[in-house]
């Protein structure tokens, strides 16, 4: 063994031991190892984006490296900066001791690797990029252990979280597939522009489902897809209402369009694969889990799949009946009233704004989730009727397109409207739990 095999060792066995350690004194319970282990996971993803974009130091070439990193040194970041603050705690105070401990061993450390052995060649501003990890890949990464721990600010534990799963399966893995087979990612664009369309209409009919449901879990159950963070509640509305697993298959979809852009084989294998384990043992394990949390999961399970969507939602007369106020005195209102009815949404009441015990100013959709106003009620609306009109409305529902697209709205002149005085109570439409 050499000295270079030594150190490459040694930069993995010391944080192996530092968290073993730290496991042994704190005994954590399984949800603090899964943050552990989510933590380590946006250390992985963030540290091989930041060395693959910038050349503020290069590491030697080496049998175990991954896109110019060796192995040791991403587990040992990742283990270090990731699982060890989850094991050891301390919250937000914390916080700036772990980022001063982080500087103060890389730069004892990292100067001190290119005399001994040539492992790693660094730039003279190196510590630029040492900055940049630490604001970057270490702060989310303490951000992500202590929200998640605690359950608190759930914004950003989603947005962590979709950036870890995005970066993981939406540029890693491909990258690392791409490079395996000889191609990169201008492979992946590279082609007409009527096959670049349908590849992106591909990518956004997997896409929009995928994001929708993260939102759901987030607005609805008030947790995430985080098995370990899992929502209050059993969620079966957006998309839930159609497939059970939505973020699975749109994923897999995902890769695979990656895959066939590219003429991956490797990247399709990996799309396979991800489907395979999705479905044998991710499945297996969430059914046991929400069945044991929730009784009503198997009822919802026997009508809704996994991977085989519903053309109409799945409704319930707990969670499937709404109320969609819209003004009669409107004639625009009436009439998107009126042609979403021609649909037959099901489990959706029709309601006469001017009846509401309160004052509306924009269409009102009202159910088990939060109420809806705008455009987004429109789009709830649209997911009571079938699985081609529900991917519009998850798509004006995501969390940044919905603002966007009611300001372009009410600056067309489609804004707030004050209704007349209230009058007796008029509706129309039945409620249906049925297609």
């Amino acid at each position: 063994m050499t000295h270079a095999d030594l150190l490459r060792n040694l930069l993995l066995l010391v944080p192996v031991v530092a968290v073993l350690t730290a496991a042994a004194v704190r005994r954590p319970d399984r949800s603090t190892v899964a943050t552990a282990g989510l933590s380590s996971l946006l250390v992985v993803v963030g540290l091989m984006a930041v060395e693959v974009g910038t050349d503020w130091w290069a590491w030697a070439a080496t049998p175990t490296a991954v896109l110019g990193v060796p192995t040791e040194a991403i587990a040992g970041w990742a283990l270090i900066w990731g699982a060890l603050p989850a094991l050891v705690g301390g919250g937000v105070r914390a916080w700036p001791m772990w980022l001063l401990g982080f500087a103060w061993a890389d730069a004892l450390l990292m100067p001190r690797l290119a005399p001994l052995v040539v492992l790693v060649v660094l730039d003279d501003a190196w510590w630029h990029g040492e900055v940049l990890l630490l604001l970057a890949v270490a702060l989310p990464a303490l951000a992500l252990a202590t929200a998640t721990r605690r359950r608190h600010w759930l914004t950003l534990r989603v947005l962590l979280q979709m950036g870890v799963f995005t970066g993981l399966v939406g540029w890693l893995t491909p990258t690392l597939a791409l490079r395996h087979d000889g191609l990169g990612w201008s492979d992946v664009v590279d082609h007409r522009l009527g096959v670049r369309t349908t590849l992106l209409v591909v990518a956004a009919v997997a896409g929009v489902p995928t994001l929708a449901a993260v939102a759901e879990l987030a607005r609805v159950g008030h947790g995430t897809s985080w098995p370990w963070d899992p929502p209050d509640r059993l969620v079966t509305t957006g998309p839930y209402a159609y497939l059970a697993n939505p973020m699975q298959l749109g994923a897999s979809l995902l890769l695979l369009v990656l895959a066939l852009a590219a003429g991956s084989p490797t990247l399709a294998l990996g799309a396979v694969v991800a489907a395979v384990f999705s479905a044998v043992l991710a499945e297996r394990h969430e059914h046991d889990t929400l069945s044991a949390r929730w009784p009503e999961y198997s009822a919802y399970r026997r009508a809704v799949h996994a991977w085989r969507p519903r053309w109409r939602p799945y409704l319930t007369p707990v969670n499937g009946l709404a109320t969609l106020l819209v003004s009669d005195d409107c004639g625009l209102c009436r009439a998107t009233g009126d042609t979403l009815w021609r649909l037959h949404p099901v489990g959706l009441h029709r309601q006469a704004a001017e009846s509401a015990d309160r004052p509306v100013t924009r269409m009102t959709w009202a159910g088990s989730a939060p109420t809806e106003v705008g455009i987004a009620a429109l789009g709830r609306a649209l997911e009571h009727t079938t699985l081609a009109a529900a991917w519009w409305g998850w798509a004006v529902r995501l969390p940044v397109v919905r603002p966007c697209l009611q300001v372009v709205l009410d600056a067309c002149g489609l804004g707030p409207r004050r209704l007349r005085t209230p009058a007796p109570l008029r509706s129309t439409g039945t409620e249906r739990l049925t297609p």
